[in-house]
């Protein structure tokens, strides 16, 4: 799609008040464009947010994570969005695309640079990973617990190397608002590790610092000072000035107010150069409301954004009433509502997050990025102490309670799963119903099935949205089989993209005419559809969903004397006749599947086995496993031949593979269901 017509799409769906915030911002960016210096602000440390925990503390667990994490982060192998490992250079090269081994090094005005017009390959998401300061945070916090000067040095070189090699609002790692804010959260955690052993103000019992160390600490006060005046009043400026508006005020919005939040509760001082706290927290407790439903869903129809979003919240929420501030308490229960969604829907150790999700995390609380939703949902639940979250999140939760009460204020690890809420349906069958967002989740036995019923993404754009709906994901014994396809690349592929957003990647029933709605660019579809319409008869759950012209079906009931479960698919046009259509039941990567019978198969991965039955409805019912010319190696979607797409996934964001897959196509010439049937093999 030319780079007009993305224009043209993108300003149909705006609407007038929109239109002109766009023209402030453009006014914004002119004038912003030529500045290069900032007041000397006072930035006073309120020491209230981050509250640390006691260094002696520290279990040993966590000890032997962050000794790992920093010998690897120092060594240059470092980990994005929990898998993707990548040497760096020392210093990091911080414009530069790691995984395509391209310097996108500029010293433009980030207001003239389009992260969406990058060369072929290249992904503004990989230049921007580095630069939220991850591992930077990491180090700060191995020599907070470890009193490892090496850790403490690397940390204060690479940060004042950043700011030299990016000044304010130039090149690339200043053209997007929630970078900024993201980096305020994380220089807010590193000011406070590195400060408390600048100060030696540490909790009592900690063990006096050693010698070596005690070298190391004497010059650090001046240095953190020269760093805040250095970073802080651009960012918070930035942050609050370019923030995200009208179709684009996603997570990004959230990200902006809460490292304005974090920031301002640590640094009063900066409301000099932005708005207050209470003008913050306003615009702040809106937002909350306005993005998770009232079941506790993120209305952006993305599962790892869930998670994001949620702890971007939890942390601007500490943040206020560590600073003497009372959240609403709509606010505070929606928050703790959204983390129960999480732990509801998110399948443990192989989610398989829908919609588009980059595996983004905030701060690095966890003990291992590449586990961190599942340790997130593990402590949540109460199931498990992660280590990690369990030590840097003790201080957070007391002052919670503190501040609030305890009658208002669950622990979230062992209450935040009981909370009930009103738009939860009542249970079918052992089928959760989530009636505002339309997920439908049921744990049966050793099966988990999780059912979109969801709209199409969020707010005019639904920019992250994929034509998942009535799609089912299936489970057995924690070990994922029927799988979503996965998220790909944002920029880097974008035909890889496409396709895994589309109708015809998801299992849901794909009627042979033209998709609808469109996807006209990246994050931008042309409309959406209606969200499906659910009916509970008896022990059968029948989900509607109309499209222009036809009406897709999917009813969904268990077999309890088979172990099992039956799915009938339909597709009708609008005068009751049949359409042709496809179902796609794309199985996930290390699958195994052999043909019994001409429509029975057995399918297994890990140490599970499902046997899958096409009845005898269905024209034609075909099996296609992966091609590789050199085993291990990527396939590439860059063709755009949708064929030559079938069958790749994405098991994690920037990686992709082949798994095997059923096609089962209905011709339309009988007006007729069809089913299949998955039921659990006694070899499981």
């Amino acid at each position: 799609m030319s780079k007009l017509s993305w224009y043209w799409h993108r300003l149909r769906v705006m609407g007038a008040r929109e239109i002109a915030l766009h023209g402030r911002k453009k006014l914004r960016q002119i004038v912003d464009s030529q500045r290069t210096t900032w007041p000397a602000l006072d930035l006073t440390t309120s020491r209230v947010y981050p509250r640390l925990p006691n260094p002696a503390d520290a279990p040993m667990e966590l000890r032997s994570a962050l000794h790992r994490d920093a010998h690897e982060i120092i060594a240059g192998r470092w980990r994005f969005f929990g898998h993707l490992e990548v040497q760096v250079d020392d210093p990091p090269r911080w414009q530069c695309d790691y995984l395509a081994q391209r310097d996108m090094r500029s010293t433009a005005s980030a207001f003239n640079l389009n992260y969406r017009t990058l060369p072929p390959g290249v992904d503004s998401k990989l230049i921007w990973e580095p630069s939220r300061w991850n591992q930077l945070v990491r180090l700060a916090m191995a020599a907070y617990v470890l009193e490892d000067p090496q850790a403490l040095q690397k940390c204060l070189k690479w940060l004042d190397h950043w700011v030299r090699e990016n000044p304010p609002y130039r090149g690339w790692n200043w053209t997007s608002a929630i970078e900024v804010g993201m980096r305020l959260i994380q220089f807010a955690w590193i000011d406070a590790l590195l400060d408390a052993i600048a100060t030696r103000e540490a909790p009592p019992g900690r063990p006096a610092p050693d010698p070596l160390a005690s070298v190391i600490i004497i010059p650090l006060s001046p240095l953190l000072e020269r760093l805040r005046q250095s970073i802080l009043p651009s960012h918070a400026w930035y942050a609050w000035r370019h923030r995200s508006f009208g179709s684009s005020a996603n997570n990004h919005l959230l990200a902006e107010l809460a490292g304005c939040i974090v920031a301002t509760a640590r640094w009063p001082g900066l409301a000099a150069v932005g708005p207050s706290l209470d003008e913050l927290q306003g615009l702040w407790e809106r937002e909350v409301i306005a993005q998770f439903e009232e079941d506790g869903a993120n209305r952006e129809q993305a599962l790892n954004y869930q998670l994001f979003s949620w702890e971007l919240c939890w942390q601007a929420m500490h943040a206020l009433t560590s600073a003497g501030r009372t959240v609403c308490e709509p606010v505070y229960l929606r928050i703790f509502q959204a983390a129960d969604f999480f732990v509801q829907v998110q399948a443990g150790a192989e989610s398989w997050d829908y919609g588009d999700s980059d595996g983004a995390c905030v701060t690095p609380f966890f003990l291992d990025e590449a586990k961190a939703g599942c340790e997130w949902r593990e402590w949540l639940l109460g199931r498990k102490k992660s280590a990690g979250l369990e030590y840097w999140m003790s201080e957070c939760r007391t002052a919670l309670r503190d501040q609030v009460g305890c009658s208002k204020a669950p622990v979230i690890d062992s209450t935040a799963r009981h909370m009930s809420t009103s738009a939860v349906s009542a249970k079918l069958d052992g089928w959760i119903h989530y009636a505002k967002s339309g997920y439908c989740i049921v744990h049966h036995g050793s099966w988990m099935l999780r059912w979109d019923l969801s709209p199409l993404g969020y707010l005019s754009t639904a920019a992250h949205g994929h034509l998942d709906a009535l799609h089912l994901s299936i489970w057995i014994k924690k070990v994922a089989l029927v799988i979503d396809p996965g998220t790909g690349a944002y920029h880097a592929d974008g035909n890889l993209r496409t396709w895994l957003a589309s109708r015809r990647a998801h299992n849901a029933p794909c009627p042979a005419r033209v998709e609808f709605p469109r996807r006209v660019g990246p994050f931008l579809w042309e409309e959406r559809h209606e969200k499906p319409r659910l009916e509970l008869l008896g022990k059968l759950a029948m989900a509607t969903l109309p499209l222009p012209g036809v009406t897709l079906r999917r009813s969904i009931r268990h077999l309890p004397e088979q172990d099992g479960w039956e799915v009938a698919d339909a597709c009708a046009r609008m005068d009751g006749s049949a359409e042709t259509f496809i179902v796609r039941w794309q199985f996930a990567p290390g699958s195994w599947v052999r043909r019994v019978t001409d429509r029975r198969f057995r399918v297994c991965r890990a140490d599970v086995e499902v046997l899958i039955e096409a009845g005898e409805e269905w024209n034609e019912v075909e099996l296609v496993e992966p091609i590789s010319a050199i085993p291990g190696e990527e396939p590439s979607a860059m063709s755009g031949d949708s064929d030559s797409l079938e069958g790749i996934v994405s098991p994690a964001f920037r990686k992709v593979c082949r798994a095997p897959f059923l096609r089962l196509t209905a011709r339309g010439d009988k007006p007729c269901v069809f089913t299949t049937t998955f039921l659990a093999s006694a070899h499981s």
